[in-house]
């Protein structure tokens, strides 16, 4: 490899995607969770996040990769799982944000697309799938 990113597919992003891997792996979420698309798409928003962000601080996306990571494990895992595996601090807080994105109703915010792409993949806790749901286009 030459050190540059050419038409988007050197270094960085394979540093983000791999950042975006470990982080879910610590989160406890199985690989076989989060597909190769699911992984690109929270790459890209998380670009997007970074740029809304600016002036970006160096290392902002690897936070903002952390943080869409805890929050697909929050959807994966339930409020159950994550209030056992990590304490009631980890999980008040994480249920806070995904409550947040349900009382906003804004269905655009990073938080909200990274809901709605763990329930389009299907993967999601009885509690959280139980709270919201995708909406059906109507005819």
């Amino acid at each position: 490899m030459f050190g540059f990113d050419f038409l988007g597919f050197g270094n960085r992003r394979r540093w983000a995607l791999q950042s975006l891997d470990r982080a879910l792996g610590e989160f406890e979420v199985n690989r076989a969770y989060v597909d190769d698309g699911m992984r690109y798409a929270i790459y890209k928003w998380a670009l997007l996040e970074e740029e809304r962000v600016a002036p970006a601080p160096f290392g902002v996306l690897d936070t903002i990769l952390r943080e869409a990571a805890a929050l697909v494990s929050f959807c994966v895992l339930g409020h159950a799982e994550t209030l056992e595996l990590w304490g009631p601090e980890v999980a008040a807080e994480r249920g806070a944000r995904f409550e947040t994105v349900l009382a906003n109703g804004e269905d655009e915010t990073f938080d909200a697309k990274i809901i709605k792409l763990v329930l389009a993949k299907g993967d999601v806790a009885p509690d959280i799938r139980a709270r919201v749901t995708l909406e059906e286009d109507a005819p």
